[in-house]
């Protein structure tokens, strides 16, 4: 082999080896472009949904069997949330990332809204129709912008259920309870514990739709 033909080898190994680790940093951190792509891709994927589905009001089935969960590698997937007619309530798809930690991005559609969840280290940003809700923590608090408790998040496993409070003042108030999947089938998917505003729900079924992704186990 002349030196040419080892220059040109070296080369091409070299842009081969650019090429894969960039594809390895966009798996374990994209940039927003990146993101977007991504982002793109998700809302693609459960296109289809559109215009389809039955309002929040006539309930989410919280049996597993009524669950059409599609996923096609390890790192994306798509699913959708039936009522207990069979009906498609929202509908999700997911993208996961390479650690370290929880490393994924998640997009629901509704009837009415859509919510885009991204989550790092830092915990998980809730935006819904564009607008940031808040900061969920690890430890299950929600933040706004601002950095205030405005919510808290508490998974029960012992009963097999989440439970989602408001912040008020110097005290909280329970608004609804969530279920986990040891407990699907045995209580409503999410059940309204409290008197609620129009605003408060917004908040709880941006909330709750995560959650109920979330437990599915389907990323890391």
């Amino acid at each position: 082999m002349n030196i040419l033909a080892i220059v040109i080898l070296l080369a091409l190994l070299a842009v081969a080896g650019i090429f894969f680790l960039l594809r390895f940093l966009r798996n374990v951190q994209p940039d927003e472009g990146e993101l977007e792509e991504d982002l793109a891709s998700l809302k693609a994927a459960i296109a289809d949904f559109k215009g389809g589905f039955v309002p929040w009001s006539q309930g989410i089935s919280a049996k597993e069997v009524d669950q059409v969960v599609e996923k096609s590698n390890q790192r994306e997937g798509k699913g959708v949330f039936l009522s207990p007619e069979g009906d498609p309530v929202f509908a999700y798809a997911f993208r996961s990332y390479i650690g370290p930690g929880k490393n994924n991005l998640i997009y629901v559609l509704t009837l009415e809204h859509e919510y885009i969840f991204r989550t790092t280290t830092k915990g998980t940003q809730i935006q819904r129709d564009g607008r940031l809700v808040g900061l969920l923590r690890a430890n299950g608090q929600l933040v706004d912008e601002r950095n205030r408790d405005i919510g808290r998040l508490e998974r029960r496993n012992a009963i097999s259920e989440s439970r989602f409070y408001l912040q008020e003042e110097n005290s909280e108030r329970e608004l609804a309870k969530i279920a986990l999947p040891d407990n699907l089938g045995k209580m409503e998917a999410i059940e309204i514990t409290g008197m609620i505003s129009a605003e408060q729900e917004q908040q709880l079924k941006a909330v709750a739709s995560y959650e109920l992704v979330h437990n599915l186990g389907l990323f890391a």
